[in-house]
């Protein structure tokens, strides 16, 4: 019986099943075509040891640490050195890397080929017609080097390549560069790779024999590319005629006709794992594609969903049974939505399901930070246990330069609401955006210290341009020049120039107008560090009493008393502010109190000025906001 490999390299995350090859196993078993997963990220960590492959795979993702080091053996002294790596890349970028990581990070270069060896012997690789790799998370080179090995035991198997790293023109030059793939996913691949696989394998139904060995040709279905004496041949490439292509016709599938993914193979593995008692895993699942903010305002600096912007969400009713289906069948109550954006729908639809079913499921999502401090306590109460919250910055002046449709204090108070509940949170602090105003900066700089009790940035850095982004596609609208491959590519590839900027999806850039974003940036970069390092040990909470007394308790530096106690009409503005308010609604709402109060605006004025100069509120967007935070 003809059978289908999806290999998963290193360093994709051993927490979780990829959804991507899951997917498209469970669409290949519908046309009755046997797919095994092979989890081999399990392998390598296995050899080299659980702490140094999060090491790599969650440090080394922008730096290329990990493809750097499958390639030095591919290419075998065709790469710079070591020594020009770590000054050029390592050293200059956010890590801070020191000469003892160096050495740890070098060592790890004679793990390599040893794994690869034991990769070939993990299984029969000789019972599969087709083998295909998933490219994300620093696998191209650790994929292309056991495909090669592959190629060279079994000659007449087909290698696929797909995933994020072969989206549009890094999969054709991938096949430019590396022959041992036969054909390439240029984009989702959900319908095209069980066409492809069927016409492949000549015991299934429609199968039309190995192409280019003598069966027929295979006709490529949009989005794909191949080899010319194996494909129909629709349009050869000008610049190089070993590639054809299909272009994508920008069909979508419908996401409610999909399949569930197959996890079977990873929880199988996971269960085969000497560290499967010091993993604690989760299932990936999916509710939309596409990104329904970006199809009317694409974020400037935002390359994900490359050219597939538009936005589909599922039914309710089919996310919701995906969902208890996934968890129940795997007895796993934990899962994370790969999707990029939460379906505002699903306020009214699905939340409020997951809430009254109350099976269990805790997950998490990315979202947008215009919700109400009701659709916050929804999400809790639903089952949301963790939030990518896509923050970037307080300040609403750079955040409309990047026409990311959000204000500086939706972000401090969504970010405020989730710290308040616990839940994990992700969101990264980005800065050096192209035309920005440094004095910015200094706001920002002098509002962090009252920030310390809530959630720190995962991560800070300068503002990429990123592969399918406004920065990459449109440069000379935003005054960026010189839009060249991040220089860890060129340790990566010994390619020419040309060749990196097709395989790239991080880019480096210069500002038109010559601007030092280091000079401005510095003492933001150093509150960030203080609030890092403060994670955890300092807070700013409140206890609303019954006898009517608001108490709050400030363990935080910039504290000026422990303890302070708001009764009556200054209760009930702190509570009242626990969104941001104008100070025109603030006056209304003590009007429906006390109307002689409300008259004596200047009074007012003092009582919140008095409290954002000790830090419990800020003033931002010229609205205040209470920052202590809930306790039950």
């Amino acid at each position: 019986m003809a059978r289908v490999a999806i290999v998963n390299m290193p360093f994709s995350n051993l927490r979780w099943p990829n959804i991507g090859p899951s997917l498209l196993k469970a669409g290949l078993a519908r046309s009755g075509i046997a797919c095994d997963v092979a989890y081999l990220n399990f392998d390598f960590a296995e050899q080299i040891g659980l702490e140094d492959y999060y090491w790599i795979a969650d440090l080394f993702g922008f730096v290329l640490g990990g493809e750097r080091l499958f390639s030095k053996l591919y290419f075998d002294g065709r790469l710079p050195g070591d020594e020009h790596y770590y000054r050029e890349v390592l050293t200059k970028s956010d890590l801070g890397f020191e000469d003892e990581e160096r050495t740890a990070y070098e060592q790890l270069q004679c793990r390599i080929e040893p794994f690869l060896e034991h990769c070939l012997r993990e299984r029969d690789w000789t019972q599969y017609d087709v083998v295909g790799f998933t490219s994300s998370f620093q696998q191209t080179m650790p994929s292309i080097c056991l495909a090669q090995r592959i190629r060279q035991l079994k000659p007449e198997v087909k290698i696929v390549f797909g995933g994020a790293a072969c989206e549009g023109e890094m999969g054709v030059e991938l096949m430019r560069v590396f022959p041992a793939v036969d054909y390439a996913f240029l984009s989702e691949a959900d319908v095209s790779f069980p066409d492809v696989i069927r016409q492949l394998l000549p015991s299934t139904a429609g199968g039309r024999g190995a192409g280019g060995e003598g069966g027929q040709r295979v006709r490529l279905p949009p989005g794909v590319a191949g080899r010319p004496d194996a494909v129909e041949q629709l349009s050869t490439l000008d610049a190089d005629p070993s590639v054809v292509v299909c272009p994508d016709d920008g069909r979508y599938c419908n996401l409610n006709e999909l399949p569930y993914p197959d996890f079977d193979d990873y929880f199988e593995r996971l269960r085969r794992s000497p560290f499967r008692d010091q993993i604690d895993p989760l299932f990936f699942f999916e509710t939309s594609r596409g990104c329904w903010w970006g199809q009317k305002h694409h974020c400037t600096f935002c390359g994900l969903n490359g050219s597939r912007m538009a936005y589909r969400s599922k039914t309710p009713e089919r996310a919701y049974d995906e969902l208890r289906y996934l968890a129940e069948r795997h007895k796993v109550y934990r899962g994370c939505s790969a999707d990029n954006i939460l379906d505002y729908k699903y306020y009214t639809t699905l939340l409020p399901r997951m809430k009254e079913a109350g099976f269990g499921l805790g997950y998490m999502f990315e979202m947008k930070t215009n919700v109400t401090r009701a659709q916050a306590d929804l999400l809790l109460a639903s089952g949301m246990r963790g939030a990518q919250l896509g923050i970037e910055t307080f300040s609403t002046p750079i955040l409309k330069l990047m026409d990311k449709g959000v204000t500086g204090m939706q972000n401090l108070q969504t970010l405020k609401w989730f710290s308040e509940a616990g839940v994990e949170i992700q969101w990264n602090l980005l800065y050096g955006f192209p035309g920005e105003d440094p004095q910015e900066y200094a706001k920002l700089t002098e509002l962090l210290p009252s920030l310390y009790h809530l959630e720190p940035p995962g991560g800070n850095g300068r503002v990429r341009s990123d592969r399918f982004s406004p920065y990459f596609t449109r440069p000379q609208d935003y005054a960026i020049e010189n839009l060249r491959p991040n220089a860890a590519f060129q340790y990566v590839y010994p390619f020419p120039v040309e060749s990196l900027a097709r395989l790239a999806y991080y880019y480096e850039y210069d500002y038109a107008d010559g601007r030092n974003v280091a000079d401005y940036v510095a003492p933001l970069l150093a509150r960030i560090a203080e609030w890092i390092a403060l994670k955890g040990t300092v807070t700013l909470r409140y206890f609303d009493r019954e006898d009517g007394m608001l108490i709050l308790n400030d363990t935080r530096p910039c504290a000026t008393v422990f303890q302070r106690r708001l009764a009556g009409l200054e209760r009930a503005i702190y509570l009242f502010c626990d969104t941001g308010r104008s100070l025109a609604k603030i006056v209304e709402h003590v009007a429906e109190i006390d109307a002689a109060a409300a008259a004596d605006e200047t009074k007012l004025r003092r009582t919140l000025q008095s409290w954002v100069d000790d830090r419990i509120m800020v003033d931002l967007d010229d609205r205040y906001l209470s920052l202590a935070l809930r306790a039950e």
